[in-house]
């Protein structure tokens, strides 16, 4: 379901009104003559973005990009893509050749993405590897090393990403991720307000984030 920020404001306020022991409710906390609603607004994306980031991808709304990625081969069987600027995490990339997809992505720092610079101790085609780092332009780019170097042309077979979401429009939220979306913003509210006990009690409630 498509949930606008408007709507979001308001479950968050729900939340904070709930009292500590399940009975009754608590008053908004007041910060000043902005409102707290201007402070629940800001800390919305800032929650979605942590919990849309946290959650198994089945559970996000995922775009194809295959048409936005050009792949850039090396002699070696390795190569690159260009990632766009609005993703917020890869989620599925596959290379025609390869037996499987590659669904766990790994930083350039990762222990074996160091092993990918060496042919011998590289993925292959039925276990690829992917790995998402910047090029030299300072672009984000995923690396992968798994095609047989004899490969000429690389094709890319899959490729899905989630997408920074945009709370300018109604955003698609899975009911399951609704809760932590809200109970993250109170808590981060409350943590503006300087009431850290009941920031802990949102954060307690808090599934996925």
């Amino acid at each position: 379901m498509k949930y606008s920020i408007d709507t979001l404001v308001e479950l968050v306020k729900i939340n904070m009104e709930e009292s500590q022991d399940g009975y009754g409710t608590l008053p908004l906390p007041e910060i000043d003559s902005v409102g707290i609603d201007h402070y629940i607004k800001e800390k919305i994306p800032e929650a979605v973005v942590k919990v849309f980031a946290a959650a198994p991808s089945y559970l996000l709304e995922q775009t194809d990009m295959r048409e936005q990625l050009v792949p850039k081969p090396y002699q070696d069987g390795s190569g690159e893509v260009v990632l766009p600027d609005d993703m917020l995490k890869m989620t599925l990339f596959r290379m025609h050749g390869w037996k499987r997809p590659v669904t766990d992505f790994l930083h350039d720092t990762h222990p074996v993405a160091e092993l990918q610079n060496n042919i011998y101790s590289r993925g292959g085609t039925a276990k690829p590897v992917a790995v998402i780092t910047h090029n030299g332009e300072g672009n984000r780019v995923l690396r992968y090393y798994s095609l047989p170097p004899e490969t000429r042309i690389h094709k890319i077979e899959e490729a899905l990403y989630v997408k920074l979401p945009d709370l300018s429009h109604p955003v698609e939220i899975n009911e399951v991720l609704l809760p932590s979306v809200t109970y993250l913003a109170a808590a981060m509210v409350y943590e503006i307000t300087g009431e850290a006990a009941r920031a802990a009690i949102m954060n307690q409630r808090v599934v996925v984030g």
